[in-house]
């Protein structure tokens, strides 16, 4: 068992202790695994004999006991990020607003200001060289989120520490209050609220760094499908109709897709000269979609599309995936395509969309095109996967928001 173990420097000043160091080490590489940035050290300590030569000296390095509330759960989380049941080696390195040992929040920060404000603490002995945070593949914030207007020498170390991180272009990542620029910190006083801090910040971690990325073209239907008749169609005419079409073969196309028993998906068709709309409804397999005019009538539809008494009221309800992160994606265009079923003319709007980026074999007419950003552009471009910590489950952005990865000519 690769059991961690936690080293940490110490200096003593006075009637003060500092800890200038610290870091968690799993099996013998010194290989960075990522990093934190806290407040101040808590209660984590050396053991007795390294104790006294601090006491006798004034600075000490070795072996911190890991009973600390704070290394445990720092411990959890490197372990959740890389997994409990890998074999993980390398260092986990922790830092603080500034050294001074105090396990008592509020009083720790007031005595920091009281001790640079007297001289006797540089507010920038907690930096470190832009090198050394560049050496981290990842940067945890956690420094908490109390604020007082007397803390002035804290906020001034917070914005050091905020340009450091800026130009080492290191990513960060940790709970985020939801008003301010702070972040909670990693070991809430709450014990019984630990074990949702710690699945928190590893569900933040693989929504930012665990981000599995699709190639356009997963985007587009990869089974070759035969269509299927339907039943009962009408014949073309100007309003509302029941297609020919079977929407169901959009979901055939689509190889983690499939509908769910006992359901069925059909279509009514809207036609008005050289311009056309539709409505899919998933309804029960043993029943057929009535004539347009036996249907209640949407309100909040444009055209009055007519609905089944029957129906679902979303048919997503009736498509179901492999639950592979490339079933999310392809749900997501599923779901704009039949949105966009039997749509031509004036009524198209999804298939005039170009997801991005774009690939050099794509239509030259396409990429000729100057795009605008309608909104700030995201980390991420490509169609992408994470899991997300509210619904504990898998998602492309989420089922419904594909179109903030399109952009508008």
């Amino acid at each position: 068992m690769n059991q961690p173990k936690v080293y940490g420097t110490f200096v003593k000043r006075g009637k003060n202790i500092y800890r200038t160091s610290a870091y968690i080490q799993w099996g013998d590489s010194e290989k960075s695994l990522g990093a934190c940035l806290l407040l101040n050290p808590g209660s984590a300590s050396l053991d007795k004999d390294l104790s006294i030569v601090l006491d006798t000296t004034g600075s000490a390095s070795g072996l911190i006991k890991t009973v600390d509330p704070t290394m445990e759960q720092l411990i959890h989380v490197v372990e959740g990020i890389y997994g409990n049941n890998t074999l993980i080696t390398g260092r986990f390195h922790i830092y603080n607003l500034f050294n001074l040992q105090n396990t008592r929040m509020m009083h720790a920060v007031d005595q920091f200001e009281a001790l640079v404000n007297s001289g006797e603490y540089d507010t920038t002995e907690s930096l470190i060289p832009l090198e050394e945070l560049q050496s981290h593949p990842w940067l945890l914030l956690g420094w908490g989120v109390e604020q007082k207007a007397r803390w002035k020498n804290l906020q001034l170390i917070k914005e050091k520490w905020r340009d450091l991180i800026s130009k080492s272009k290191v990513p960060t990542f940790g709970k985020k209050h939801k008003k301010t620029d702070d972040y909670y910190h990693p070991c809430p006083l709450n014990p019984k609220q630990r074990p949702i801090m710690v699945s928190e910040l590893i569900t933040l971690y693989k929504q930012k760094f665990a981000k599995q990325r699709f190639p356009t073209h997963a985007t587009k239907p990869n089974l070759i499908v035969e269509p299927k008749r339907v039943e009962i169609c009408d014949d073309p005419s100007d309003g509302w109709y029941r297609s020919s079409g079977n929407p169901e073969s959009i979901v055939a196309g689509f190889s983690h897709l499939r509908i769910k028993n006992g359901y069925k998906l059909r279509a009514y068709q809207y036609s008005d000269g050289g311009n056309g709309n539709g409505i899919v409804w998933a309804i029960p397999v043993d029943k057929e979609l009535p004539d347009p005019i036996e249907c209640e009538r949407l309100d909040g539809h444009f055209l009055s599309a007519p609905k089944p008494p029957f129906a679902l009221p979303d048919f997503m309800q009736a498509i179901e995936g492999d639950k592979t992160p490339m079933s999310y994606l392809q749900a997501s265009i599923v779901f704009h395509e039949l949105h966009e079923f039997g749509a031509y003319g004036h009524g198209t709007s999804w298939r005039r969309d170009v997801i991005l980026p774009l690939t050099n074999n794509q239509d030259s007419n396409t990429t000729n095109y100057e795009w605008d950003m309608i909104e700030d552009e995201p980390d991420i471009i490509e169609p992408h996967f994470y899991y997300s910590f509210i619904t504990v489950a898998m998602a492309i952005q989420s089922l419904y928001s594909i179109p903030s990865m399109i952009l508008e000519r």
